[in-house]
């Protein structure tokens, strides 16, 4: 490849064809418009700063001679220390500068191997053919090395603890955290996600090197380097070796050995798709933060529940046994008022064409405890037809319930619920002698026990 990016000869002439194709392409992967570019020399590897020569500016749509503060615009640079998004790790940010001049870069992206930067001018002005320092975040490089590395070694912790059929299908590394999916039939146990961890985290205290190399894909391939998932490859190849424990293709950024990274923590493994499993982790400071968090939960638990962190699990026991206690005796009270209502509900009937209708509305009733309550009833009277109905909230649930000796009559539990419930924007179902429903407004209960008299 060329050592510089540099303008076309027949300059007017692709100028004008590259306006054309701004305006019709937009910043398409195949936008024609950077063909006649030579490939942007990436020395990001190597430095995070360097002066660097504007080789072209980009402003609406338009190629530009200068962009001034308060612009956006995007630059093609000779040469770049900043990362391109792609192999799943996030683009590069920062800065260019020169004398009174200041922009931010924010993006960059690759197009035929032109280097695209999208700017937003700070201050001064940048003109085509000056000279500027590009300087990249350094932290957020550092970041994403970081979390870069560490998808190489859960990658290579998988195949070992999961097994060799695992093959990655994706990734997404930022400063913050990695997300790597991969090939697996079923979810991965807390055992084996604990094993993985273990494996990672103990590559990473054993300082391993970290090299690159650029290979010629056919030599690389021999080396049993593993490719990543959905990456085109040319003639030649970075491979990344971590040590003996992991060797991949890979063209994005690293640490220069794993402790580096610090520590690794998963924070989460789930389905994206059929077949396809997903971990999310975080690696580094993050880690630290998030321990921070964790011990500054179980600090403000420890205080609610009037324990130290130290005891805060026997207290949690301690207070978890007091309440089924208590849910207990709550629910002996329930049934013992519950039955002291009975008879009350019985003497409360409504008597039509012949048969006992018995309605009541309760709040916050369990529907086992309805059930209930309508076979205690059931036990001591005969044609009856009992229609109970419990809030929650803005939710209502019915349970109709019919005596054995009026199911002969023709009288059936389920289809009277639905009718029951529909007055109060429900609906349900169930057997004969006994059906449930629910409905969606609790102010229409009378007028559901209204239907149900109707039909009787």
């Amino acid at each position: 490849p060329s050592t510089a990016c540099s303008r076309p000869t027949a300059e007017k002439e692709m100028a004008r064809a590259a306006r054309k194709s701004i305006d019709s392409e937009g910043w398409k992967e195949d936008a024609v418009f950077l063909k006649g570019y030579e490939p942007t020399v990436f020395i990001g590897y190597d430095t995070l700063s360097d002066n660097v020569e504007i080789i072209a500016i980009i402003s609406d749509n338009q190629f530009k001679d200068r962009v001034g503060e308060g612009q956006t615009a995007s630059v093609l640079l000779d040469r770049t220390p900043f990362y391109a998004e792609g192999g799943g790790q996030v683009t590069d940010t920062g800065l260019l500068s020169k004398g009174d001049f200041r922009a931010n870069v924010v993006n960059v992206s690759k197009h035929h191997n032109v280097y695209v930067h999208k700017i937003e001018v700070l201050s001064g002005e940048l003109q085509t053919g000056d000279t500027v320092m590009a300087q990249v975040d350094a932290a957020k490089r550092h970041g994403a090395a970081r979390n870069h590395t560490s998808t190489h070694l859960l990658h290579k912790a998988l195949k070992k603890i999961v097994g060799e059929h695992v093959e990655q299908a994706g990734s997404y590394v930022t400063a913050d955290s990695l997300r790597f999916d991969f090939t697996h039939f079923e979810a991965v146990s807390k055992e084996m996600l604990a094993d993985i961890e273990n494996l990672v985290n103990s590559k990473i205290i054993e300082f391993v090197p970290v090299q690159a190399r650029e290979l010629p894909i056919e030599e690389a391939k021999k080396t049993g380097a593993v490719a990543q998932f959905g990456e085109k490859y040319g003639d030649v190849v970075r491979v990344v070796s971590i040590g003996d424990f992991s060797s991949e293709f890979c063209g994005g950024t690293h640490v220069n050995n794993t402790g580096q990274i610090g520590a690794f923590k998963i924070l989460s493994e789930n389905g994206v798709a059929a077949g396809v499993r997903r971990i999310e982790a975080i690696t580094g400071a993050a880690v630290h933060h998030r321990l921070a968090e964790a011990e500054d939960t179980i600090a403000k638990a420890a205080e609610l529940l009037k324990a130290s962190a130290d005891n805060l699990l026997s207290r949690i026991a301690a207070l978890t046994d007091a309440l089924k206690e208590s849910k207990k005796e709550l629910e002996q009270y329930r049934q013992q008022a519950m039955g002291s209502s009975i008879d009350e509900l019985i003497e409360n009937a409504q008597l039509i064409n012949g048969i006992k209708l018995i309605t009541k509305e309760f709040a916050d009733y369990e529907t086992d405890e309805l059930r209930l309550l309508c076979d205690k009833i059931k036990e001591k009277v005969k044609g009856c037809i009992i229609v109970l109905a419990s809030v929650r909230g803005d939710k209502v649930t019915f349970i109709v319930s019919v005596t054995d000796d009026l199911l002969d009559k023709g009288y059936h539990a389920g289809n009277m619920v639905k009718k029951i419930a529909a007055a109060a924007g429900g609906g349900g179902g169930g057997k004969a002698d006994m059906a449930q429903a629910g409905a969606k407004d609790p102010s229409k209960v009378n007028d559901a026990f209204a239907v149900a008299a109707t039909l009787i």
